[in-house]
């Protein structure tokens, strides 16, 4: 029964994707009332789960007889591959796609007490309950029937995956590019307080000091006039370069955020509706 060849795994992920995505996307609407397609990929997809479940099964079937053991096999597993997978994509998207940093007993954010829990219960659920019955579907199919199923899986997944995954790197040039502009305009702030200190400067000596003539004081005030405007016209092409480097993927950013609430830029600091508000006005 624990016994299976290549294509049998590959359609064990492939359903376990499917039944995670159907599970996390009904939650998330739930919570916000509205639907939510979940999860990194575009199609009906969770990898996460998917993975989660081949793990949960390679660790706890061998001891599948043991509640105990389902448990605390499964929970291990699938904490440890939650967390590198969070860890990952953290380090390659610069975005955290969930944060539990404000759950108990969490870990950098990546996993907490209670999803290792949770992970355990489902082990249980998956093993007992769930696998069974999907286990008998794809025992009985015919060998040609399951490898073409999971050619096509393959196929769309992989595609998947790289429309994603394109996305997700838009993501992470919008707020690249918007640190950018902010270091840029903090210079030019900095500049222009000079600027104005310089002046108030000036006026004050000018105070103090009557006989100055009326043509130094003239081009001190044609001088700081020009440096305003070139200050002025830096910043708009700050703003127009911003605009027309992120409009190219600016649309294709946004379906990470619409397809995962919770996301957050630890490293920018900006949170989802940080974002949003970004692409907005942008």
């Amino acid at each position: 029964m624990y016994d299976y060849n290549f294509l049998q795994w590959i359609a064990f992920f492939a359903v376990y994707c499917m039944v995670g995505w159907a599970f996390e996307s009904i939650y998330v609407s739930i919570e916000h009332r509205k639907w939510v397609n979940r999860g990194f990929l575009n199609g009906p997809f969770l990898p996460i789960y998917g993975f989660g479940a081949i793990i949960m099964l390679i660790f706890a079937l061998p001891v599948r007889n043991s509640i105990p053991l389902i448990f605390l096999f499964g929970m291990t597993g699938a904490t440890l591959l939650e967390y590198a997978t969070g860890y990952a994509m953290e380090k390659i998207f610069h975005v955290k796609y969930w944060d539990y940093t404000y759950e108990p007993l969490n870990l950098n954010g990546y996993i907490c007490l209670g999803c290792s829990l949770m992970w355990g219960a489902l082990s249980i659920l998956l093993v007992k309950v769930i696998h069974e019955p999907v286990e008998g579907v794809v025992l009985g199919l015919n060998h040609m029937v399951l490898m073409i199923a999971d050619i096509i899986f393959l196929v769309y997944f992989a595609w998947d995956i790289v429309i994603s995954a394109r996305q997700a790197f838009d993501l992470r040039k919008i707020i690249d590019e918007q640190i950018l502009q902010n270091e840029t305009v903090q210079r030019m702030q900095k500049r222009l307080d000079v600027l104005i200190a310089v002046a108030e400067d000036d006026k004050s000596k000018r105070q103090e000091k009557r006989e100055e003539s009326r043509e130094e004081i003239k081009a001190r005030i044609e001088n700081a006039k020009a440096e305003l405007e070139q200050l002025r016209a830096e910043l708009e092409n700050a703003k127009q370069s911003y605009a027309e480097r992120t409009k190219a993927y600016r649309k294709r950013a946004m379906y990470i955020l619409k397809r995962n609430p919770g996301t957050v830029s630890k490293r920018h600091k900006l949170n989802r509706e940080q974002l949003r508000e970004l692409f907005r006005n942008r």
